[in-house]
């Protein structure tokens, strides 16, 4: 690891805050889409109506960023797979 920060590798790539919402926006539609596939509407219906889609909303971001840098910071996570992610998020960017 070269001791870059998530903040860092963003500016490296390009990338802003809202396209990190954007790309996990696109990831939680994805989600949501299977599960009514899988589970069907009335099980989409409870996760909206008890407020666990709301609150996987919420600071969304902000809450990815912060748990890149903690897992970054402890090597839970190498640079490599987060880059892998951040490539990702640049290819959401460019279809946005």
């Amino acid at each position: 690891m070269t001791g870059m920060t998530v903040t860092e590798l963003l500016d490296e790539y390009n990338l802003s805050m809202d396209d990190v919402r954007w790309s996990l926006a696109n990831k939680m539609a994805e989600s949501i889409g299977h599960s009514i596939k899988t589970e069907g509407t009335d099980a989409v219906a409870l996760q909206i109506w008890s407020g666990t889609i709301g609150d996987a909303l919420y600071d969304m971001e902000e809450r990815w960023l912060r748990d890149r840098d903690d897992r970054l910071a402890r090597s839970i996570l190498d640079e490599g797979h987060l880059r892998d992610e951040l490539s990702g998020m640049v290819l959401d960017k460019a279809k946005r």
